[in-house]
Order: C-alpha cells, then sequence, then structure tokens
C-alpha cells in the first residue's frame, strides 16, 4: 500500500519517535511510505532517528497531486489536513487528548484569553467519524466513553538494541550519592521541568542531570545539560543515573520512565495519565500524587538515604524491562491495524471530511463570535471613564520581509473605557522592518489618539502620529474601518482581525517602542 503519516514535527520528541517508528515498521512490510511535513523535510532534519533515512518525505502540497490507499492523522490540526489529500481511507492516529496540552484559560493573559474555544476545537476532532488507533489504554477508554469510538490499542514499543542495563556510560555513578536525571523540553507547562529540578534542590540532591529537546548548554540547577540528543545516545545517559524524575502533569504513554527500566534505573513520577500501562508503586517506581511536591522531595530523599529500597525498586524496573516488547512487535501490531482498517473501503469519504471541517470551523466562528458580542456588551453597560472596564490586548507585528506572523508579534493589556497607554519594544534587528497594529477589539469602537515609534534607548521619536500632525499614511486592513479622523483616530471592528498598518519600513540598529 502507498501510506502517509501526516507529520507535524520533524524535531526530537517521543511523539515524532512514535511515529517514525511504525512508518519504519510498514516500510519493513513492503509498503510505500510517506511523510508529509509543511515544507519538504530533508535528510538533515531526522538523522537523529536511525531508521528515517529510509522513508520518504513529501510537502503537503506536492501530496495534494497524488493518490495514496491510506493517509494519518498523527496530531489534532492534522485532521483538517486529510480532506486535501485524495485516499482510499484515512486513519486517526491518537497519542494523547491534546486539548490537555494547553493550560486553563485566563481572560488577562493573552495567550490564554480564548483558550476554551481552541480546546473545544481540538476536542472535535474526536467527533470525527474515523477509524482510531491508540498507545494508551486510559486514551481508549476516554475516546470510547466521549466520542462513541472503538480504538485498536497498540502500545509502544521500545529500541531494546539502545536500551538496555549493559553498556558505556557517561561517567561512573558515585557510591552512596544519589544521580537524579531530568528529562524534557523547558518551556512547557505540562512537562514541569524547571519545577522538577527545583523540587530536586529542595530534596538536597547533589547531582541533578538535564536531558532535554531544548536548545542550551546549560540550566541553573543542573549539574550536566545533554540537549538534543540523538537517540542511540540517549542509553549512555541514562545508565550514567539512578532514578529518573519525570513529573509531567499529561501524557499519552510515556516513554523516558520505561527506557530508564532498560537501562538499569528507576523513576519517580507523577500518577499522571498513562502512568499505570507499566509502572507500579514501591515496585519498580515511586508514584505521587499530582502536584504532590511535598512527596516528590519525600520520595528522593527516601532513595537517597535507603539504598535497600533503591536497588529493590531498581530490580523490579528490570524484570517490567525483560517483559516489555520490542519495536518489532508493537510495529508489527500497528501494520496489521493499518491494513485491516484500511480494507474498510470508503468509511470516510473526502466529501464527508469537509463537510465535518465546514461544519466545526463554522461553530469554532461561532463560539469567537458569542465571545467578542458578549465582551460588547460588557463594554457598552459600562459608563465612559469608568475603572475596571474589559480587559483587551494590543498586537504589535513585525517583520523584515517574510510577512506578519504569530511568531514575531508582541502583545499588551488595555482596559476599555479608559485612556490607556500600551507599549512594546521590538528585540533589536539588523535591517528594516515592517509595523502593524493589531487592537485585537474583533467587534467594536477603538479610538486612538497617539501612534509612536521610538528607540527605546534615547526615546528619540522615529515617527509620529498624532492629532497636530495627522493620521495621513495610516493604512487599515483586515476587518477594520475608518469612522472618523477628528481629534483621534477611531475606527470600527467588524470581524476577527482588524489590522492598523504603519507605512513604510523602520530602519532598526537599536531596540524601538511602540506605543
Amino acid at each position: 500500500m502507498k501510506i502517509a503519516f501526516l507529520l507535524g514535527s520533524t524535531a526530537i520528541s517521543g511523539g515524532t519517535n512514535v511515529i517514525l517508528e511504525h512508518a519504519c515498521g510498514l516500510r519493513d512490510r513492503a509498503h510505500q511510505v510517506f511523510l508529509l511535513t509543511q515544507t519538504e523535510a530533508s535528510a538533515e532534519e531526522l538523522s537523529w532517528h536511525s531508521g528515517a533515512d529510509g522513508l520518504q518525505t513529501m510537502s503537503i502540497e506536492k501530496a495534494k497531486q497524488e493518490r495514496f490507499d491510506c493517509v494519518l492523522a498523527t496530531w489534532w490540526q492534522s485532521v483538517s489536513l486529510l480532506s486535501q489529500i485524495d485516499a482510499s481511507s484515512y486513519i486517526y492516529f491518537v497519542q494523547s487528548i491534546e486539548s490537555r496540552f494547553f493550560p486553563e484559560e485566563n481572560e488577562t493573559v493573552f495567550t490564554t484569553r480564548d483558550i476554551d474555544v481552541l480546546k473545544q476545537w481540538i476536542e472535535s476532532t474526536y467527533r470525527y467519524p474515523l477509524p482510531v488507533i491508540t498507545e494508551a489504554n486510559w486514551i481508549r477508554q476516554y475516546l470510547r466513553a466521549r466520542y462513541n469510538h472503538n480504538p485498536v490499542l497498540v502500545r509502544n514499543g521500545i529500541r531494546k538494541d539502545i536500551y538496555s542495563a549493559a553498556g558505556p556510560v557517561i561517567e561512573e555513578r558515585i557510591p552512596g550519592q544519589l544521580r537524579v536525571l531530568v528529562e524534557g523540553p523547558l518551556g512547557v507547562f505540562y512537562k514541569n521541568v524547571e519545577k522538577t529540578i527545583e523540587l530536586c534542590r529542595k530534596a538536597g540532591i547533589d547531582d541533578i542531570w538535564l536531558l532535554t529537546s531544548s536548545a542550551i548548554d546549560h540550566y541553573s540547577g543542573a549539574t550536566r545539560c545533554f540537549s538534543q540528543v540523538s537517540i542511540k545516545d540517549t542509553a549512555d545517559i541514562y545508565r550514567s543515573c539512578d532514578v529518573l524524575v519525570k513529573l509531567s502533569t499529561v501524557e499519552g504513554m510515556f516513554g523516558p520512565p520505561l527506557e530508564m527500566f532498560h537501562c538499569g534505573g528507576t523513576a519517580i513520577v507523577y500518577d499522571v495519565t498513562g502512568y499505570d500501562e507499566y509502572i507500579e508503586h514501591r515496585k519498580n517506581s515511586l508514584v505521587v500524587k499530582m502536584h504532590d511536591d511535598g512527596g516528590v522531595v519525600e520520595g528522593l530523599k527516601e532513595l537517597k538515604d535507603n539504598a535497600e529500597l533503591l536497588t529493590e525498586l531498581k530490580k523490579g524496573a528490570l524484570e517490567t524491562a525483560a517483559g516489555w516488547p520490542d519495536w518489532s512487535v508493537a510495529t508489527e501490531m500497528f501494520a496489521q491495524a493499518v491494513e485491516e482498517l484500511s480494507g474498510i473501503k470508503h468509511f470516510v469519504t473526502r466529501q464527508l471530511l469537509e463537510e465535518h471541517d465546514t461544519f466545526f470551523l463554522n461553530i469554532r466562528e461561532s463560539s469567537f463570535r458569542a465571545r467578542e458580542m458578549k465582551r460588547l456588551a460588557e463594554r457598552e453597560s459600562i459608563p465612559s471613564g469608568s475603572v475596571g472596564g474589559v480587559r483587551n490586548f494590543i498586537q504589535v507585528y513585525w517583520h523584515d520581509g517574510g510577512g506578519f506572523r504569530n511568531e514575531k508579534m508582541i502583545p499588551d493589556l488595555y482596559v476599555s473605557e479608559t485612556w490607556c497607554r500600551c507599549n512594546a519594544v521590538l528585540p533589536e534587528q539588523d535591517r528594516p522592518v515592517s509595523i502593524r497594529i493589531d487592537p485585537a477589539v474583533r467587534i467594536g469602537i477603538i479610538s486612538v489618539k497617539q501612534i509612536r515609534v521610538s528607540d527605546a534607548q534615547s526615546d528619540r521619536t522615529l515617527k509620529k502620529w498624532d492629532c497636530k500632525r495627522g493620521f495621513n499614511g495610516l493604512h487599515l486592513s483586515g476587518t477594520a474601518k475608518l469612522i472618523c479622523i477628528d481629534q483621534v483616530y477611531t475606527i470600527l471592528a467588524y470581524g476577527e482581525d482588524p489590522q492598523i498598518i504603519l507605512p513604510g519600513v523602520f530602519a532598526v540598529t537599536l531596540r524601538q517602542n511602540i506605543n
């Protein structure tokens, strides 16, 4: 069969590794396997995985001209890409419930302001009538209970040729001293890496190693730091440590503790979703209630002071590892599932997928509009000049030729019904930039007294628009219309994306203020 996986990222991660292992397994069964990415991936991008060099890559745009026997969505956004690709069958490979990857909604924080709408959108992908393969029993139960799916369960395997207790180490363990390993990316709230290191230090652990996919060469509180290490080299790090402290708050079926087991160590984990696939409290690991900081510290101290318990947990971990299947078994099961589910021809058609795309997109847009109408009503109910208006955000975008994108945007908070000064300091650049301001009120009236671009160090004005100089040259785009230009610059926002584009470009040699 001609099979394609929609791949969200080629970077090192546990989820991508699982996809690549299954892709390799299908290839080894004589299937023609493609990895579809937004832009065609190079061999170098996937070089961290030893088997990926034999897989074919293709951009999604190019894939639109092809026909496949089966296409697999592998993360929530990829579900809406399925209808763009011609295939006989479609499958959803669900590695976790991804709505849990986002924090709680907070109206005063720009990145979480409408997060509940996003979570609803993610959950809507599980409403598609797609056959599902998943990797953990808790996910299967969740999808059964909420969405009436009957997922095929294929637990992840492990590279036993890489992960074993026998082999080289980075540094020999020191007798009588507990060496702890913390694993995961920095800056991801549900991975909890920063807090984990803090708790290890609080427990009096002197030797803390960090294994991370983040591009860093050191981290405060860590004795040693290993960044973006290829899979074949991670076992040397595991074998050098006694215990993995993995305090994720969201997981599918997380692999690092299992890898640690195979390398002769044990683990301390939260009772996170999926832990019970192979982790047993006080048999092969210590399991702590979610967010029980004291329990984590107490567990670390116990392992530090109780060599007998540490030895027993390591022994139990090796017994668990011995009974766990390798990837050849897991990929065989996955391949059988794909072949069987693909045999149900025309179960889901492109037309049906397109109809679901449109339906759920309309729901998302309606949800945003309903929120904005509520905010409009709240603003209108507050007397002008009153304290405690609705909180809004202004967004300043900039680019040096690549177009306005979310990666180059700084928000600032302002309160409606009062005059507020918003300020954004752009990072240093070495070339001219274009600037756009989004008032971020989707429905309502926005009045602007002044727009000023200045040098952040000297406060020297580079460009200014106000009632004295006029607002000539400013260009409205998106869902914005000019109402009045007398005294203040007043615009009507009538949809999702009102924009004020500043004319020309600004040569940035030092940082600039936009206010």
